[in-house]
């Protein structure tokens, strides 16, 4: 089976959902509300470096929660790199699936 674009985007889609799944589990365990995914960990870490930790914020917890998000779109970047190398004959094989 040749494995298609499409396949590889919706592996690093899964792989992506699986991440964030798990940094929102990992906000909720560190005291932060999984709902703000995008801002809570980030004003966290701010308050914390600026000598004003938040009470009840278990701060390691927070630190791999933003590991996480980081990490969330490494699947897409791999994928895209990929295929920027791929000479334009490879594209047209890849994309045949569109026919």
């Amino acid at each position: 089976m040749q494995v298609t674009y499409r396949m590889m985007k919706e592996r690093a889609d899964r792989i992506g959902r699986m991440v964030n799944d798990r940094a929102r589990q990992v906000a909720s365990e560190a005291g932060l509300d999984p709902n703000l995914l995008g801002i809570h960990p980030h004003n966290a870490m701010c308050a914390f470096n600026a000598g004003r930790p938040w009470k009840g914020v278990n701060y390691s917890k927070v630190r791999l929660c933003m590991r996480l998000l980081r990490m969330e779109f490494n699947a897409h970047r791999i994928v895209d790199a990929w295929y920027s190398r791929q000479p334009a004959e490879r594209l047209r094989e890849i994309f045949e699936w569109r026919r």
